[in-house]
């Protein structure tokens, strides 16, 4: 087949390529390099010799190896979009202010006067006055320190072209495949993207390592070539198998017949019979494009005209009142107009609605725009089965619907951003892989040895020899059961460096003692929350929580935040309670020795805030808690807290300081 494509070329295009391929046996001496492609795909591409740029690309072939290129694919995608350009103009209409660009009508400039303490016009002043700027608090503020600047629109084209390869490492002695590493490139040009193909297979280095298990891919006939693609890929760059595409492999040497990459007539691919066989099939793919209205809301804190609400799940604009700021005036149980202090703004009810003003502080401008979603459904069956016993180990049905929005707007003017339609369909693939790797992992979960542990290191007798990387988990097991945890922190060829973060109460991680990847383990957030009661209050509180290696708490230190009981009858001021609290935990987890502070934040109508009711607080909490399990952290309990306050500002004893808290406690 290769032949039939090299009879397509011109005799001119042959002899560079015979010239080009020179050279690089020559500079390279062992290189043994062959590109070929697939009937679909011709050499040339756009007046680009596909042969001569992806042989240059990937001609870094280790020694004693083949490398065969396989092109499965090349493609492109043009689109359009809007773009909107503000660029320094004195003649312009727009100026800039808190992270974006607008409209002015007064085009003179100000500078400031300290004798007349107000601002002046000037030519070369560094002020312009925004009058346009309704929700500011005071005059003052509508003059900005800005240029003034000319909007530009214009319509952008962007193409992008794609590759899809196959790279297949051959070791040349043995003829045995080390690798067979699936790659999409992509980028502003073909030359790009075969850029990237390379310096993306560079990255899924996953060579052939007798410590790995050997597993069989087979794909149902008519599979989508770049999902299959996607699949191999993920599985690549697991590194935890030597992976073989069994019909690929058929058909690379369908291909392949000459003899010249290896240097003799006929030869056999060679590998170790695998031990488990992955089949792919029963796949259903539909691709869908719908366009629909939808408002997009883009914050404009200058002249903004609308707020956002909630209806039915769908955030709509909602028209306010520009510039005008309210107060609640308590005394006489209605909104004020006060531009300065108000927080409150009032909108545009609706006959269902009973109340028109609302706390808000951020306003927006909307577009009203159709944008086009592309929306990907796949679904497969996954099987994995034991080729030496004949057994199905385990299967999987996948089955995922993937949006993506192609087209979309950015800003306030309209420039929009848009994704390519083959990038949606790519990434979408690759999800359906991700899904596939993370089951897998599962299914082939590595296992290695714990040869040595000092303090809260241990060395594990496995590395890239079976696929381990940073951040893997592993649980120590002996006689059964679960002894620990550790996470590795340094992976070298055939061992392993780990940090043990937890140890099952009463065991110990020793050497000697097998180690089994795991994804779920024990996970210490140090999180505390509660709520709480007591004579004077009700609240919440929050804060940290220290355990030690065994999951055992130490101590806390957590926030609250109180509510009287009578805020509502106090109508010429707020009252917040506030705490904070250091948690000392004595004899197991039950029993608490509790040293804190307690203020009152006070809030007067009027707008004056202040602290008061400084006090120290003392005393013991009993809970009920009991640990969920001993491979987890965490749990929930009642508690009763008995506590003495003492007012800084006075020390006088009573009993009256006694207080009793009831509360409900989460730990995590």
């Amino acid at each position: 087949m290769v032949r039939n494509h090299l009879k397509r070329l011109n005799i001119c295009a042959f002899i560079i390529t015979v010239i080009f391929s020179s050279i690089i046996f020559a500079q390279g001496g062992n290189l043994k390099l062959r590109v070929v492609f697939d009937k679909s795909v011709k050499p040339f591409y756009e007046n680009v010799d596909l042969n001569i740029s992806l042989m240059s690309t990937f001609s870094d072939v280790k020694e004693n190896t083949a490398r065969i290129v396989h092109v499965i694919g090349v493609s492109k995608e043009s689109i359009t979009r809007k773009v909107n350009d503000f660029v320094r103009d004195e003649k312009g209409d727009y100026v800039y202010f808190k992270g974006s660009y607008y409209r002015i009508s007064d085009k003179r400039r100000y500078s400031y006067d300290e004798k007349q303490k107000k601002f002046v016009v000037d030519k070369n002043g560094r002020y312009v006055y925004l009058q346009e700027y309704a929700w500011a608090r005071k005059q003052e503020d509508k003059y900005v320190i800005s240029d003034f600047y000319a909007l530009k629109s214009y319509e952008v084209q962007e193409t992008k072209y794609f590759i899809f390869l196959v790279v297949t490492d051959i070791e040349i002695s043995t003829f045995f495949i080390k690798s067979i590493t699936p790659i999409v490139g992509k980028g502003s040009t073909i030359e790009k993207a075969i850029e990237n193909a390379h310096r993306r297979f560079s990255t899924v280095v996953n060579e052939y390592s007798p410590d790995k298990l050997d597993i069989a891919v087979l794909f149902e006939k008519g599979f989508d070539p770049v999902l299959r693609t996607a699949l191999l890929t993920q599985l690549q760059e697991d590194t935890r198998y030597n992976i073989y595409d069994r019909l690929y492999i058929d058909e690379v040497m369908e291909i392949l017949r000459t003899s010249d990459l290896f240097g003799v007539e006929q030869i056999v691919l060679k590998f170790r019979p695998p031990k488990y066989l992955i089949t792919f099939e029963n796949l259903v793919q539909l691709d869908n494009q719908t366009a629909e209205d939808r408002y997009y809301f883009f914050e404009n804190p200058v002249n903004g005209q609308y707020i956002r609400r909630t209806i039915n799940g769908l955030d709509v604009p909602v028209r306010v009142e520009v510039g005008g700021y309210y107060r609640y005036d308590s005394t006489n149980k209605r909104y004020v107009f006060d531009i300065e202090k108000g927080s409150y703004v009032k909108y545009y009810k609706g006959p269902w609605e009973k109340d028109n003003y609302v706390f808000e502080t951020r306003f927006y401008d909307y577009n009203l725009y159709k944008p086009t979603r592309l929306t990907t459904f796949y679904s497969f069956l996954m099987k994995v089965f034991d080729t030496q016993k004949g057994t199905l180990v385990s299967s999987k049905f996948f089955s995922k619907s993937i949006e993506t929005i192609l087209k979309e707007p950015v800003d306030r003017f309209g420039s929009e951003v848009v994704n390519f339609h083959t990038d949606g369909k790519v990434e979408s693939y690759y999800s359906a892989a991700r899904q596939v790797q993370e089951f897998l992992q599962t299914v082939f979960p590595l296992t290695a040895v714990i040869s040595e542990t000092f303090g809260e290191k241990a060395i594990v007798e496995g590395g890239k020899n079976i696929g381990a990387k940073p951040g893997y988990v592993f649980q120590s097991v002996s006689e059964g059961y679960t002894t620990g945890f550790l996470r590795l922190e340094k992976v070298l060829e055939k061992s392993s460096e780990g940090k043990i973060f937890y140890i099952v109460p009463g065991d110990d991680v020793e050497p000697h003692t097998l180690a089994f990847e795991t994804k779920m383990y024990p996970n210490n957030i140090g999180l505390r929350f509660g709520m709480f009661m007591n004579k004077e209050a009700y609240g919440m509180k929050i804060g940290y929580i220290r355990s030690d290696i065994y999951g055992n708490y130490l101590w806390s230190l957590t926030f609250s935040l109180g509510i009287p009981y009578n805020a509502n009858s106090q109508s010429d001021k707020t009252i917040v309670p506030m705490g904070l609290e250091f948690s000392k935990f004595l004899f197991g987890e039950n029993f608490e020795l509790v040293l804190g502070t307690s203020v009152k934040y006070i809030s007067e109508n009027s707008g004056e805030t202040y602290i008061s009711d400084y006090e120290i607080v003392a005393g013991v909490t009993l809970s009920s808690y009991v640990r969920n399990s001993v491979l987890s952290y965490g749990g929930a309990c009642f508690y009763t807290s008995l506590t003495y306050t003492l007012p800084m500002s006075n020390f006088e004893l009573s009993q009256n300081n006694i207080n009793i808290s009831l509360g409900f406690d989460l730990r995590f």
